[in-house]
């Protein structure tokens, strides 16, 4: 793998950026007046976002668009290469994990299938991994919560987060709780033969083992305490994790990258002002192309205080 890399960031001014490991610093950003962004994913050479209600593919030919159903707003986060030409989409709005073929969505699982008049957002289903019968899915509550949404109410460091391993049968989820106790699941990656995640709101990194279909704690790293901790990669000696910062602006600071290396080593980079970073992936080839295209696409709701779409330079070409 090279020393470049992809971010991207939700809630951001700027949705992607360009990030150099040998220098410690950004070469490219793209504002989200041009694009929206949350989850990332590589697949078939291209790029595809996952963000609000909208899942779009970036190639040298163009972008390419397709609203998501509801009945609620999607919250879209997470999105992923399942194999077999499909992407995974985490429908956090409709609690909902979907299958996307490219256009149309021909399987979807939840945990609270079966539950009438579904709230929006029950319960922050987030992100997900390939099983080899089914699905890995992390959520925020094991309990629907709107409910409670009150400023009184910690749901976010109250331990309800949990993983539910998900399987269709007969045209049917089947749902088990396969972790609970978790802070603020966050950016589940399968490594040696064990499921990694960041527990967000308490700054540390996990290596959960499966145990008769049960996942258990193994290790558990505290990486930051200024940081709300969201995205991970893999990355040569060690993971890549992400540093969001306005979650924790009492602590001051902006977006940052932790290199945690297997040792327990941990080397920080500054990524910029605050932000908030969600997927990290590797720079790819064909990503130049995608620059380009984004230098002719157009703005929406630009303000004075939104930076200007970054060119690339020819360096990183």
């Amino acid at each position: 793998m090279g020393r470049r890399l992809l971010l991207s960031c939700v809630n951001t001014r700027v949705s992607l950026i360009g990030f150099d490991l040998e220098q410690g610093k950004p070469f490219w950003y793209c504002p989200a007046t041009v694009l929206r962004a949350c989850g990332a994913c590589y697949s078939e050479d291209a790029l595809w976002i996952a963000s609000d209600c909208i899942v779009t593919r970036l190639d040298h030919q163009g972008m390419q668009s397709v609203n998501l159903p509801g009945p609620h707003e999607n919250y879209l986060h997470s999105i992923k290469s399942v194999g077999h030409g499909l992407l995974g989409l985490a429908d956090t709005g409709n609690s909902r994990l979907l299958l996307f073929d490219g256009k149309r969505f021909p399987l979807s699982y939840s945990p609270l299938e079966a539950m009438k008049d579904l709230p929006l957002d029950a319960m922050h289903l987030n992100d997900f991994l390939p099983m080899e019968d089914g699905f890995l899915v992390s959520t925020f509550s094991h309990q629907p919560f709107s409910h409670w949404k009150q400023t009184s109410f910690a749901w976010q460091k109250a331990g309800l987060g949990c993983l539910f391993h998900l399987r269709h049968v007969s045209g049917r989820t089947f749902a088990r709780v396969a972790a609970s106790g978790l802070n603020c699941p966050h950016s589940l990656q399968s490594y040696d033969g064990a499921v990694f995640c960041c527990s967000s709101s308490e700054g540390d990194f996990l290596r959960l083992d499966r145990q008769k279909g049960l996942f258990a704690e193994r290790t558990r790293v505290h990486v930051t305490d200024t940081h709300f901790l969201r995205g991970a990669l893999r990355y040569e000696d060690g993971w890549l994790l992400g540093g969001s910062s306005p979650r924790h602006l009492e602590n001051g600071g902006g977006m940052q990258l932790y290199h945690l290396h297997d040792d327990g080593r941990i080397e920080t980079f500054q990524v910029g002002g605050p932000g908030e970073i969600y997927d990290i992936l590797p720079w790819q080839d064909f990503l130049p192309d995608i620059c380009d295209m984004l230098l002719q696409a157009p703005e929406k709701n630009r303000s004075a205080e939104d930076p200007p779409l970054c060119q690339l330079p020819e360096m990183y070409r």
